[in-house]
Parts: C-alpha cells; sequence; structure tokens
C-alpha cells in the first residue's frame, strides 16, 4: 500500500510544511487500517520507502510520496509505537494534578516542570480552543527511519482521537522538516532542553472533554473559526476585551508598515497603497466635483479618517459604523441647515449620492424602513422572493442588524425597521400595539401583499410578533416569523429582582440595560462609572455624550426616551392568549438570557415553535465574531422551508 500526497489539494491551506501536513494525515489513514483490518485478519505494517514507486504511478511530478506499507496476516502482535508522550495539565482544569508538564511513561505521569506551552505559541485559529482546553498532549518521535517520524505521529493522535473518554483533541502546532516549524515544536524544544531531554520531531495538540451533543453533531459549527482569516482572529481578540464601540471596523494585515526618512509611520504612503484601498471597499478614484461633494469628502475624510476620498467611496466599505455616521450627518445638518434623517447614509452611502442629498437642501418623504442589504448575495432562495423585515432592538436604531444582513447572504432585501422617534420632531409610540400598527402601514409601502418575512432581534421580537399578529387579522400571510434573542440579557440579577422591570434611574439593571443599548456591554469599568454618575435622564445623557463625542446629546437624549417608553412593555397573559398565529415560529435563544415573553406560553401560535439554543450571548450573536453562529441556525431554518 502505497502513500502518496496531492500538492495541490493541500497548498491552498498550507503554504509551508505541505510535507509534513501531508505525512500527518497518512498518519490518520494508518490508524483508520490498523482499525479496520483485524476484522478481516490482516494487519498494517511499515514496508520501506521506495521514492521510485512515484514514477510508476499516475500522479503529478510535484506530488509527494511518503511511504509505502505491507498488508499481511495478523498474528496478534501491537504495532510499534516509537513515541513519546509529554503531557500538559492547565492550572484547575484536571482533578489532582496540579497544573505544569509531565511525563508519560509504563502508565503513569512523572512530573517535569511547571514550564508550559502557552496560548501564544498555538496557532492562532485554536488560540480560543486552548484557552477552553482541559490539558495538551505533545507527542515527540523517536522513529529510526526518518520517512516514518511524522506518519507515526499522525497515527498517534488518530489512537488517541479514537478513545471512549468523551475526550477530543485538536492538533496546534508541530515541528517541520523544512525550516518552518510552528512556535509550540519550538516551545517544546526548550523545554526538553532544560530538562536534559533530547528534542525530536514533535505534535501538539489540545484535549480536553466533549458533550454527547458534539459528538453526535454533523454540522460545522465547531470548526467554524477555520474560515477565518488573520484578520477576523485580530477582532474576535479586540472584541473580547474592548466594547463594542471600540473594536475597529477594518483589521488589515500586513508585511510591513511604509515608513518616513525618519522612521516613523507614512500615514500618506500608507493610505495611497493599493491593497489598503481595496481592503476598504475604495473604488477607482474619482475627484470630487460639486461643491457638495468637495466639502462632504473633506467631512468623511475627516470622520473616517483618510485622505483622497473619492466621489465613488461607499461610507460603511470604507469603514464607517453607527457612531461615524450619526456624527457626519450631524454635521451636515449643522453646517448646511438641512434636516437629513440619521438613516440618509444607509440610503446614500456613495458620497456623490449623500452629496447630491444634500444639495436637494430637502430630507425628502425618509422612510423607517432602512434598506440594510441590497439582496445581491448568493442566497438560497428565488430573486423575485419577499424581503425580510427586521426589528431592532431597545432604542430602535437598526445599524447593529448591517452584519446580519450583510452574512445572510439573501437574494431579497433586508431592512431594518426603525423605530418612529429617532429622528428629530418624532415621538416614540406609546405601546407595542400603535408601534406595530404603524409599522405594517410602512411595510405595506414596500410590499404590499403577503406573504410576508418578519424577524425581530431582543425586544424587536415583541414588535415582530405583534406585526404579524396585525398583518395575519388584515387577512395576510406571514411566511415565517424569526424570533431573536428574544429574552432578556440577565443582568445585576439582585437587582433585577428587586426592581423588576422598572425604568427607573434608580434601578440600576436598568441603567446597566440602557448603557448597552449605546455600547453593546452591560460589562466593564464604564457601566460601573456609568452607574455611580446616572441619577436621572440629564446625567445620563450628559455621561453618555462624554464618552461617545460622535452622538449629538439631542440623540443620545431620543433614544434614552424611546428605550423609556418601550422597557417596560409587555403581554399580559390574556393578550398573548388572544393572538394565534398561523406563521412557523422560530426561537433563537442566546445563552444566558432570561425566558421571553412568548416561553412558557400556551396558544399562541397554530403549531409548536422550533426553539434553537445558541452558544453566544445576547450582544455577541450580532457581531462579527459571533454572527456566524446565528447566521448558519437562520439559513438552516430557511433550508428547512
Amino acid at each position: 500500500m502505497h502513500f502518496l500526497g496531492k500538492r495541490r489539494a493541500i497548498e491552498p491551506v498550507y503554504a509551508t510544511n505541505v510535507q509534513e501536513v501531508l505525512e500527518f494525515e497518512a498518519g490518520h489513514m494508518v490508524g483508520v487500517f490498523e482499525e479496520m483490518l483485524p476484522a478481516y485478519g490482516l494487519t498494517l505494517r511499515a514496508h520501506a520507502f521506495h521514492p521510485g514507486v512515484k514514477d510508476r504511478l499516475e500522479v503529478a511530478a510535484e506530488d509527494h510520496y511518503l511511504g509505502t506499507f505491507a498488508v499481511r496476516p495478523g498474528d496478534g502482535t501491537p504495532p510499534q509505537d516509537p513515541t513519546e508522550v509529554y503531557v500538559q495539565a492547565a492550572p484547575d482544569r484536571v482533578a489532582d494534578l496540579p497544573a505544569g508538564h509531565y511525563r508519560y511513561r509504563d502508565g503513569r505521569l512523572d512530573f517535569l516542570t511547571d514550564a508550559v506551552i502557552q496560548r501564544k505559541h498555538v496557532i492562532a485559529i485554536n488560540q480560543a480552543v486552548y484557552d477552553r482546553a482541559a490539558f495538551g498532549i505533545t507527542v515527540v518521535s523517536r522513529a529510526p527511519e526518518p520517512w516514518l517520524r511524522y506518519i507515526g505521529m499522525g497515527t498517534k493522535l488518530h489512537r488517541l482521537q479514537r478513545n471512549r473518554q468523551a475526550l477530543g483533541f485538536m492538533s496546534s502546532g508541530y515541528s517541520s522538516k523544512s525550516g518552518h516549524p510552528l512556535p509550540a515544536a519550538r516551545r517544546m524544544d526548550e523545554i526538553l532542553a532544560a530538562q536534559g531531554i533530547e528534542g525530536g520531531p514533535s505534535y501538539f495538540f489540545v484535549g480536553g472533554p466533549v458533550s454527547p451533543e458534539q459528538v453526535a453533531s454533523e454540522g460545522m459549527t465547531e470548526d467554524a473559526v477555520h474560515v477565518k482569516g488573520p484578520a477576523e482572529l485580530v477582532k474576535d481578540d479586540l472584541a473580547d476585551v474592548l466594547p463594542d464601540y471600540m473594536v475597529p471596523n477594518r483589521v488589515l494585515v500586513l508585511d510591513a508598515l511604509p515608513l518616513t526618512a525618519n522612521g516613523k509611520v507614512d500615514a500618506k504612503a500608507l493610505a495611497a497603497r493599493e491593497d489598503v484601498r481595496t481592503a476598504t471597499g475604495s473604488a477607482p478614484y474619482v475627484a470630487p466635483a460639486t461643491p457638495q461633494e468637495r466639502w462632504l469628502a473633506t467631512a468623511w475624510g475627516e470622520a473616517l479618517r483618510y485622505e483622497d476620498v473619492s466621489a465613488e467611496d461607499d461610507f460603511f466599505a470604507a469603514g464607517g459604523n453607527s457612531l461615524t455616521a450619526v456624527a457626519l450627518v450631524n454635521r451636515i445638518n449643522r453646517e448646511h441647515g438641512t434636516r437629513l434623517p440619521l438613516q440618509v447614509v444607509f440610503e446614500a452611502p456613495r458620497l456623490s449620492a449623500l452629496a447630491a442629498r444634500i444639495a436637494e437642501n430637502s430630507a425628502g418623504a425618509a422612510s423607517r424602513l432602512v434598506r440594510l442589504h441590497g439582496g445581491t448575495g448568493s442566497g438560497r432562495t428565488g430573486a423575485d422572493a419577499a424581503p425580510v423585515f427586521c426589528w431592532p432592538g431597545l432604542g430602535g436604531y437598526p445599524m447593529n442588524l448591517r452584519t446580519l444582513a450583510r452574512e445572510c447572504g439573501l437574494r431579497q432585501p433586508f431592512y431594518g425597521v426603525q423605530a418612529h422617534g429617532i429622528n428629530p420632531g418624532e415621538e416614540p409610540h406609546p405601546t407595542v400595539q400603535a408601534m406595530a400598527a404603524a409599522d405594517v402601514t410602512e411595510i405595506r409601502r414596500v410590499q404590499p401583499e403577503g406573504p410576508y418575512r418578519l424577524w425581530g432581534y431582543s425586544f424587536g421580537a415583541r414588535v415582530a410578533f405583534e406585526t404579524a399578529w396585525q398583518l395575519q387579522r388584515l387577512g395576510a400571510e406571514v411566511e415565517h416569523l424569526f424570533l431573536i434573542c428574544p429574552g432578556n440579557p440577565k443582568v445585576r440579577a439582585a437587582d433585577a429582582a428587586r426592581h423588576g422591570r422598572q425604568s427607573s434611574y434608580g434601578n440600576p439593571a436598568y441603567v446597566t440595560i440602557l448603557f448597552s443599548v449605546f455600547t453593546g456591554s452591560v460589562t466593564g469599568p464604564e457601566v460601573e462609572r456609568c452607574l455611580r454618575a446616572t441619577h436621572d435622564e440629564d446625567s445620563f445623557v450628559a455621561f453618555v455624550a462624554d464618552l461617545l463625542p460622535a452622538l449629538d446629546a439631542r440623540l443620545v437624549r431620543r433614544i434614552t426616551r424611546i428605550v423609556a417608553a418601550t422597557y417596560e412593555f409587555d403581554y399580559t397573559f390574556r393578550e398573548l392568549t388572544e393572538r394565534r398565529l398561523n406563521a412557523p415560529v422560530t426561537l433563537f435563544k442566546a445563552a444566558g438570557d432570561d425566558y421571553s415573553f412568548i416561553e412558557g406560553a400556551a396558544g399562541y401560535s397554530a403549531a409548536p415553535p422550533t426553539v434553537l439554543t445558541l452558544d453566544g450571548d445576547h450582544y455577541s450573536v450580532l457581531k462579527e465574531h459571533g454572527v456566524g453562529e446565528l447566521v448558519a441556525a437562520v439559513r438552516d431554518r430557511l433550508d428547512a422551508r
């Protein structure tokens, strides 16, 4: 049995260490044969290394011959295992096993050292797994034949993975034949050398318990991180330590930064690089022509911190977000005397189009249905399918739905339903019923007839539910209703128990939720500062306006009043039982959320709802680093229809 590795099959993923990885994979295949052949009275043994075999087989010249094994009658002799095993215990993860490195010999673990392979030594895409792992294992090959060393380590990992102890393993670093060892292997060489043990080819993998659900799963959730690039991983790490509004919109990984003669970063040269302009979504440069375009190019560049703004640049592709959009619209209205609504940047994200709106000197008839995705993705439904209407959470500003809209990749348009009260001169509606009635009118302007596709996030799930009910009473069909994170996030449990859902500045739980509307975070020192500084609406508005200077204090006050007016909205038991939907209902429940208004009730739906529990929490499921799980669940539900 001859093993060969196809180079073109692996080069898209591995630029270096191609042969080593192919040999690991061959080792896994050897492990499969070791399991299966004994049932037929056979066994597999290493035979020889004859590169000339490749010339007799129909493979490309670039492909790799890996070795030859013999299939023989089994005699009960176990296969040779010329590998040493070292176990690294994480702090407080394995009962009765202090943290450190151990050598495994003759069925026992002998303590070696406190030194360990650290998170920074692990392959970047597996660092999150390292954080959750209970232990790590390094195998070091002592095979005398060089061609068997990496194959043997792959076989060893396969044998360990095929355990019956509900333990899982993930490879996270290895040595190299070609001069490109990964950091975990270099670190292991240091640890062994310090103990007077000779190093050698090594393979490190992290391990820990896996649940029956993980074992039974046929999805790709466990491997979702492996489709991420370095920029996404950097953003994920930043999202773990920074509040939402401080996480950068774009991360571009470069080999080097251009420098000036005195060694400082050359910002102009950096902005002019083609890869930088491509990464920020910049189209070929078109000079701003009209007075409004030239003025806007200056304001735009100052807001997004880059020069040579083109008339064809897209605000969001260039790195704009909710804060910079609000700041830009406020500046436009202040300096041009216009009354453009906040959603104008969604309606006209291209500089030339936004400049034209300024020139009109009128807001026009602005709809509260904000088109967040144009419906040009590679979705799974027909191009003429009905649009999606999605309600945001408390505060009613749909900006944080943009990532969901984009990543779902639907062919149909995706509209965020902005709350009445966001723009100047608007007053929040006094009840959920009134909110939904106004939204029904807006929706039927865009889509006069059903079927309707309605989604709602957090508080927006209540408005989506009421809208579905009102549309149904008008005789319209609702194709499906998706309720995303309909439960309230659990914050300050003792305060919530004492005050209930009271929208009072004396209720720390309410103030914490109100703070999260602007920052996407319910933890951290800034929350505590806000609680200390807040005692009424004025003090809260002042704190947020100081924390987020891009937000006009008047806008902060309007959003705050929307939250105050809607925070206590809920269905009574009688109201809920009066509402019976014919539409299929799906609940996407976030980890750690309280029960929602709809859970525990009965009779509101003709068929039992489908309930899907997410690993992400109430806020992370809409963020760049967490939305993938929600998108996968949504697509599964759409495919099921």
